[in-house]
Order: C-alpha cells, then structure tokens, then sequence
C-alpha cells in the first residue's frame, strides 16, 4: 500500500471518531418527558384532540385522542424498543382495534425486537454522522385505533425524534425553573 493512501485512512478514521465524539458530547436526552410533548404536537397538527391520560402497566401513559373521521378514540403509547414489557405482548387490543407499533419509517402489526433494533443502529449511526434529522431513541410508538380510522392509518409519526424539535424541547425544559 502507498503511504499516501495509509495516510488518507488513518486521517479519515481520525477525523470521523473526533466528528464522532463531538456529536456525542452533547446527546438529546431520550426521555418520555420530550417525547410525549411531541406525540401531542404530531397529532394535534393532524387535527386530534387530546382526550385524557390513562395509567398503563408500562413505564409510560397512554395518550387518548379523538382522531378525526374515527368513531372511537385513539390511544398512543410510548414504548421500549426493546420490547421488554412482558405486558405489551401479553394483552391484546380491545375488540374493534387494531394495534401498530412504529418507530421512525417503519410500522409492525406484532412486536418485532429484532427489527426495532436494527432501526435505532441505522439512526444511531447516520446521526453521528450528521446523516439524519431523526435522533434514535429507546422508544417506539405503540397506536391502537379502531379498525376503520382512516386518520390512524395516514399520519406521519416520524417528527416526534426530529432532532431540532427535540434539541428545543430540552433546551426549554433545561431552562425552566426547577422546582
């Protein structure tokens, strides 16, 4: 090999890791307390309402909202990708509905770990590298609606890990007076 070229990779993989380090000095808090702020922003801009918390066996609440052109309210969970809830998998949607779990771009009618998984390394990887608006988080969205609702179907979830939003989201929350 040329000297040259041994120089070009070395001095690639030097300034990627400090690329690298520099993107991580500074990583967005992947809490539910951005998150969820984000999931009412999303839907209220398709036009829901929000409804109501209501207490899961999860680590998170359920968000209920009426959807437009939907006879039954929507309920919307933040979930661990990694699907370690034994209760997630366990309990099934109320009659009439359908449940879809989504992260990012891709959507499942059952939970698959594996597939989650491999969604938040491609995200991981393209935002160290500045490749992505999308931050990769530990959660997922977990959508029951009922089976006719048009609305639940169409709605583009993916800004709720867009970076910027959520770089604001914790700079507000980081400003704000702790009590």
């Amino acid at each position: 090999m040329r000297l040259w070229a041994a120089h070009a990779i070395f001095a690639t993989i030097l300034v990627g890791s400090l690329a690298a380090r520099e993107k991580a000095a500074k990583p967005i808090e992947d809490s539910l307390s951005l998150l969820e702020p984000a999931v009412l922003r999303v839907a209220g801009s398709q036009g829901w309402g929000f409804r109501e918390y209501r207490t899961n066996s999860g680590i998170s609440r359920t968000l209920v909202f009426e959807a437009t052109g939907c006879s039954q309210p929507v309920e919307v969970s933040l979930r661990l990708s990694t699907f370690e809830e034994v209760t997630v998998m366990e309990s099934a949607p109320e009659p009439g509905y359908l449940r879809r779990y989504i992260y990012f771009d891709q959507t499942w009618d059952t939970p698959d770990p594996r597939a989650a998984v491999v969604q938040r390394m491609k995200y991981a990887a393209l935002a160290t590298f500045g490749l992505t608006k999308y931050t990769p988080s530990w959660f997922l969205l977990q959508v029951e609606a009922p089976a006719n609702c048009r609305a639940a179907k169409a709605i583009d979830w993916r800004s709720i890990w867009n970076r910027d939003d959520l770089a604001a989201a914790q700079a507000s929350a980081d400003a704000a007076p702790k009590q």
